[in-house]
């Protein structure tokens, strides 16, 4: 891999035009297909394909997500371009959750288990590239990311077991499924690592210079 040194470099987050436009079309039909799955579980959450899945309650948590890269990108100062891939990484994990259940596809074609493992890598990489600036090795910003995910994915899986002991309906949980997902969020907490060992400049002063932005796509300046 190429050192970080100072001298005149190509931001490695600058694409084509082709690659942009590509991009925005993806991010514009997940967020709308998501967007109608959403929209779709809200409305029939009594139907027999999505009863018992506190589905009204993930319907909102669905299009509540699909605003998380517009509102931080749109409150952070001097923003640059639109975090297209970002978006993207987020809004895909969403749209096969709600349209593998409004399909009746969650389990049948291990939508879960692809869920599971998009959550974990994503927390581990955007948790990565906080943690960057503030370390001294990138090493050491992949591994704390990667725990952090690790810790994410059990908290959730025993906030799930917690609920079906208060009554919720639906969970089918079971131990095998219970250690599948978890072994799907550690295996997506690695691959979250890789993204910041291979994203995250190598010195500390390139880290300190571009922050944490740099690898999330997040730049301070427009491409020219």
């Amino acid at each position: 891999m190429p050192d970080d040194e100072a001298g005149p470099r190509v931001d490695a987050t600058e694409r084509s035009p082709v690659v942009e436009t590509g991009l925005a079309a993806a991010v514009v039909v997940t967020k709308a297909l998501t967007f109608a799955f959403a929209m779709d579980a809200f409305l029939n959450s009594d139907s027999p394909r999505l009863r018992g899945k506190a589905i009204r309650t993930r319907a909102i948590g669905y299009a509540g997500a699909l605003l998380i890269v517009p509102v931080l990108w749109w409150l952070l100062p001097e923003r640059g371009r639109y975090p297209r891939a970002l978006d993207l990484a987020i809004t895909v994990p969403l749209l096969l959750d709600a349209g593998g259940n409004a399909l009746g596809l969650y389990q049948e074609a291990h939508v879960d288990d692809l869920v599971h493992l998009a959550n974990g890598a994503i927390v581990s990489g955007v948790a990565g590239a906080l943690i960057a600036p503030h370390v001294d090795e990138r090493w050491q910003a992949a591994l704390a990311g990667a725990g952090l995910s690790a810790v994410s994915a059990t908290a959730w899986e025993l906030a799930e077991y917690g609920a079906m002991r208060l009554g919720a309906g639906g969970m089918d949980l079971t131990y095998e499924d219970t250690m599948a997902d978890l072994a799907e969020g550690m295996l997506g907490a690695v691959l979250g690592a890789v993204f910041t060992l291979t994203r995250v400049p190598r010195s500390r002063a390139n880290r300190d210079r571009r922050g944490w932005r740099g690898p999330l796509g997040l730049n301070r300046q427009r491409p020219a």
